[in-house]
Parts: C-alpha cells; structure tokens; sequence
C-alpha cells in the first residue's frame, strides 16, 4: 500500500513539475519571440522603407508574396486595376501598413485589433501582444512611424510555429517522464533500505527482542533502528518484570493455598479457633507482603499511631485470652498522626502482639503502650516470656529489608520469620526505628519510635 501511494505522489510531483517547467520553458519563447519581432520591426523605420512603402504599398509591405506585378504592367493605362491582389494565406513573419485611419494598405491586410488601436489612440507609439490561431499563440507589434500617407503605422505579425501543441504535449511528456524516473531511482533505494530495516526488526521482535536488529549505516533510517534498539531495552526490562509478577503471583497463590488456606479450611473442619486466628493473620502478612511488591500500591494518607494499636489490640484480645494470657493496654497518647497506610501501621502492631504471645505461656502478661514526650514518641510491646538469648536478639535487630520469602528457610540463620520482617519493612517506609531489648520482666521489649510528622 505504501509503496503504491509513492508511486501515485511520485507521478503527481512529477507532473507538477512538468507543468511548471513547461510553463517557464514557453514564457521564455514568448519573451524571445517578443524581442524578435520588436527588433525586426526596428529595422524597417528607415527612410528607403518608407519610400518603397509609399511607392507600392499594396504590395512591399505585405509581407513576403509571390509573383508581383511587374512595373510594366502597372504603368499600362488601368494596370492598379489588371493586376492580380495579394493572397490572403498567412506567412511565418508578415508585416503591413496602415493609414493614419488604421486602415489597411493591402488587401492581403488583416484589421487591426481593437485593444491596438486603443492604445494607440491613447498616445502609445508601440504595443506588442500576443493573440490566438489556428496554430498556436503567435506575437504580433505595431509602432507608429511618424510618417504620412499610407505608412503612418506599420504592423508585424509572426505566427507559432506549426505543431505548437504538439511540441508543448511532448516537452511535458518528456519532463514528466524524466521527473518520474529521477524519483522513482531515488526512492528506489530508499525502499528497499526501508524494506531492510523493517525486516530486520521484525526478526529481531520474533525473538522477543532478544537480539537487537542488526542496523548498519549512519543515515536516518539507522537512527531510527538505533532508537528501536535502545527501545527494546525497556521492552526487555518490562518483560522480565512482567514475567517477574507472574512469578510472584503464582508462588502468592501458592504460598496462600498452602500456608493460609489449607489450614485455615482444616482449622474450620476441627473447630480449632485458635488455628483460624493464626492462619488468618498469615494470610494478612501475605497480602502485605504483596502490596510491598506493587510499585503503584503508594497510599499515602493520616495514620494515627494510637488508632493503629488500638485496632491492633482489639482484633488479638480474644486470641490472647483463649491462651490465658492477659493484654494490658496501660497509655495510648493520641495526637501522633504518620503519613501512610494506615494499614500497614495497624499490621506491624498486630505481628508484634502475636509474636509476644507466642513467647508468653499461660498467665503471662503481654503490654502495650503509645506515650508521647518531648517530641518524640514510642510504640511499645512487652512480654513476660523466656529471656532471649544474645544472638537471637543480635539477629532481631540487623538492619533488613522486605525480601518476601521470609518464615521460609526455617533453620536458616538470620530468618526471623514473615510477621517480623513485615514490621521491619513498615517501620523502614513510615521512617521510623525498631528496636529489640531484654525486658526488666525477663521477656521481650519491641519498641517503635518516632517524632511526630515522621
């Protein structure tokens, strides 16, 4: 298709250029053919013209005739009379003259045109114009002479050469196909590198951009294939994060199959609460592990502090009770407001308190406190379980951040399993310190803090 539309504009642009060139071509005969006349008709304002005109009009300046009469034959009594006429076929360059009436002094001669006798009557003494026959577009001058009798004004006519539409039809032929093959050799290659280019990233897509096209070359097509190749380096990128998050959302659906749905479908089977509680809260990690993945999951709003560990502490409170542990929430200072997901917030608070209550047995006591002091506050949870030892609690405070694979590499040293390395993660985005200590009750001391704003 493209190929036939050149073609089309190729033949239009060439006859464009045909006419326009042709145009020129004949508004220079026209100006030569002019100056032609204008200086043959220069050559007869002379004093031997003007005596021979006005010996013989009838026949000198008819232009070029044949068989005139002899002088014998006029000067025989009635000779004007017997003597035949000029004919009246037009000659290449014929020439006449006129009476100061603009009549004419032959009979061979035409009448004048009225826009020449106009302008002459309006005081010009020479006007050349073109005008239409049979043949063609002819040129033809008058100039007054300034003499009296029959030659005050002399007439040339020259006629187009025979054939002029003709030879106009085959010098716009002629250009046309000449333009028409210029373009057609010039775009030639043009195509064909075209054609080359596109093959080449065509294959170069067959392999799913593996390989660059191969583009040679410093033209402007190369840049163009130049830019295609740097272009399928994002491709590329974006295919591999793509078949990146299918990855991860099939091993989400598989770890969520596994590890949430499973036991929480066999933990509804038994009636055992306790196996819902901690296979729903799994499941709430894995969703907010997957939300830390999503680059556009960015929500950015009010997260109140207390808010969070209040909602935190409602939602454990039966599950620590059915394990006989007791939760005191003993301060929660209001007024200390995050920019975040409140979501997040909430879920950091909530691993916190079901990781004391795994450290805690029955009867133990688990705390939970916001205060907020010099500018500065603290989010802290207390246990009263086992004392942890130096490089468990060494390993619970190293600086990490959210992998996804955590609680999977059980024996694994450094693992601190999914709930924690969510709260890692979120204390990282809010912008705040987590730290890990020995409780003075013998158990364990988590503890956020921050300044207000943060």
């Amino acid at each position: 298709m493209l190929i036939r539309r050149l073609i089309l504009i190729s033949l239009l642009l060439a006859l464009a250029f045909a006419a326009a060139a042709s145009w020129g071509i004949e508004r220079v005969r026209a100006r030569d053919r002019v100056v032609a006349i204008e200086r043959y008709a220069a050559s007869f304002a002379t004093e031997l013209v003007r005596a021979r005109c006005e010996a013989n009009p009838n026949w000198f300046l008819a232009g070029p005739r044949e068989a005139a009469p002899t002088a014998a034959l006029l000067a025989m009594p009635d000779g004007d009379v017997l003597a035949h006429r000029p004919d009246a076929a037009p000659r290449p360059v014929e020439f006449f003259a006129y009476d100061i009436e603009y009549v004419g002094q032959t009979t061979a001669a035409p009448r004048l045109p009225a826009s020449i006798r106009a302008a002459l009557r309006g005081g010009d003494t020479a006007v050349t114009e073109p005008f239409k026959s049979d043949e063609g577009t002819g040129v033809q001058t008058v100039f007054a002479t300034g003499w009296s009798g029959p030659c005050a004004v002399l007439f040339f006519r020259m006629h187009p050469p025979p054939g002029q539409f003709a030879e106009h039809t085959r010098i716009s032929g002629f250009l046309a196909t000449g333009a028409f093959l210029v373009l057609v050799i010039v775009g030639w290659p043009i195509e064909r590198r075209i054609r080359t280019v596109g093959a080449r990233m065509r294959e170069s897509a067959r392999t799913e951009y593996r390989e660059p096209a191969a583009v040679t070359g410093r033209d402007e097509l190369s840049g163009l294939g130049f830019a295609f190749n740097e272009a399928t380096v994002d491709i590329r990128r974006l295919q591999i994060n793509v078949r990146d998050r299918e990855a991860d959302l099939r091993r989400f659906v598989a770890h969520v199959a596994t590890e949430a749905d499973e036991p929480m479908r066999a933990a509804l089977a038994t009636g055992d609460i306790a196996q819902v509680t901690e296979s729903a809260l799994h499941l709430s990690n894995l969703v907010t592990g997957a939300r830390f993945r999503d680059p556009g999951d960015r929500v950015q709003t009010t997260a109140d502090v207390s808010v969070a560990a209040q909602v935190a502490a409602r939602e454990c409170e039966p599950a620590i009770h059915r394990r006989g542990v007791r939760l005191d929430v003993t301060n929660l200072d209001s007024g200390i407001a995050l920019t975040g997901d409140p979501a997040f917030l909430t879920q950091a608070v909530r691993n916190l308190l079901s990781n004391a209550l795994l450290r805690v047995g029955e009867g133990g006591r688990i705390t939970l406190d916001v205060e907020q002091a010099d500018g500065a506050w603290t989010l802290r949870v207390t246990d009263t379980g086992a004392e942890i030892p130096p490089a468990e609690l060494q390993g619970l405070n190293a600086v990490r951040r959210f992998r996804g694979d955590e609680g999977r590499g059980a024996g694994l040293r450094g693992d601190i399993g999914l709930s924690l390395a969510v709260v890692h993660e979120v204390c990282h985005r809010f912008g705040l310190t987590l730290t890990f200590r020995r409780s003075a009750a013998g158990g364990l001391d988590a503890e956020i803090a921050g300044k207000p704003g943060t």
